[in-house]
């Protein structure tokens, strides 16, 4: 059991990173997707070709994923990204920190060893 916990405590640095860089991959891609299918319902829809039945089905659809990106699509693929982003952040800034930490600790032995010999 504290294998796994050394394990996790030493990738902990990685998983959150690339957690972080997954969330930011799902909502460029959630973004992607809807803008990609209203592009092509539009597309579609300058198509002279198509009949009236055809023209309307297309354009209740293009309506659908408009209000869909708008309500679902939009607020999604930021808050994965920000997501994403903070996760990143928080990583680099916890690694920092922990420099740091570790910096000032050796100091103090440091100085507690120096003072012993005096």
């Amino acid at each position: 059991m504290s294998n796994s916990k050394s394990f996790i405590k030493r990738k902990r640095v990685r998983v959150v990173i690339a957690l972080g860089v997954l969330f930011i991959i799902i909502g460029t891609a959630v973004w992607l997707y809807t803008n990609l299918v209203i592009e092509s319902h539009e597309r579609i829809l300058d198509n002279p070709n198509l009949t009236q039945e055809e023209k309307w089905s297309w354009e209740g659809s293009l309506r659908w994923w408009r209000t869909a990106k708008a309500t679902v699509g939009d607020p999604t693929s930021i808050m994965l990204t920000m997501v994403g982003i903070c996760a990143i952040e928080y990583t680099i800034l916890y690694e920092i920190l922990q420099v740091m930490l570790q910096s000032e600790q050796r100091t103090k032995k440091s100085q507690t060893l120096l003072s012993q010999f005096l």
